[in-house]
């Protein structure tokens, strides 16, 4: 079974362009036109795959070019800080079931403010965009959105959504998520693999044992992060 895993965990990142990243400054990964050899990305996954952050489908397949959903990103990044779930988790979004299997996960982001929705709404099912996962990095990093996004230079600044645009300004200051090429790609949808490479980054921080920390506080004390809008 270990072997046919890692088969398929090979299938997927052989010749693969990974995401370029780093968190909060402080730990830099890959630049961003740098290509990550599949053995570093192989590994990558298969350390999130034991620590039980990043997990396959029924038959063990991890899709690595596949793209992710906003439940998906929601699961990955309660695991990565290691959240308490609720044993009884409430929803506020009218489109996440009772029953969804992500419901503990978006459940104790919300609590956080680390998710808000739209209009009532999750959208659990749909692919989560580079500036979503912006916004996401953003808040659970707690970095400051104080007078941003009325700065944005690269060329498809006007692309960005305006609930977004102070996110990405923040984003790309403190290197979460890079610029390639001239472009940041707002609406581009992130693969899996993607995702991993910023997953193992952020576990890897130096600051991610203070992240964890606070992020559990403010929820045990039903509490929201500093910089959540609850507007967006």
């Amino acid at each position: 079974m270990l072997q046919r895993k890692k088969d398929k965990i090979t299938k997927y990142v052989l010749s693969s362009t990974l995401l370029a990243t780093t968190f909060a400054g402080q730990a830099s990964v890959y630049a961003a036109d740098e290509k990550v050899a599949p053995d570093v990305t192989q590994t990558i996954v298969k350390e999130l795959m034991n620590k039980g952050i990043l997990t396959g489908n029924q038959n063990g397949d991890m899709n690595l070019d596949g793209k992710l959903t906003r439940i998906q990103v929601a699961a990955i990044l309660a695991r990565s800080l290691n959240l308490k779930l609720s044993d009884n988790p409430d929803i506020s979004f009218k489109d996440v079931s009772s029953d969804s299997w992500g419901l503990k996960y978006i459940h104790a982001l919300e609590k956080l403010g680390v998710i808000t929705g739209s209009s009532g709404k999750f959208r659990p099912n749909d692919i989560i965009t580079k500036e979503e996962l912006a916004v996401i990095l953003v808040r659970v990093t707690q970095t400051s959105i104080v007078g941003k996004g009325d700065n944005l230079t690269f060329s498809d600044k006007d692309s960005v959504s305006p609930w977004a645009r102070a996110y990405v300004q923040a984003a790309i200051d403190a290197k979460l998520l890079p610029v390639d090429s001239g472009k940041f790609n707002p609406k581009k949808q992130v693969t899996r693999k993607e995702v991993a490479v910023v997953t193992d980054s952020f576990i890897k921080n130096e600051k991610y044992e203070a992240y964890k920390q606070s992020a559990n506080d403010l929820l045990n004390k039903g509490e929201k992060i500093s910089n959540s809008d609850p507007s967006i």
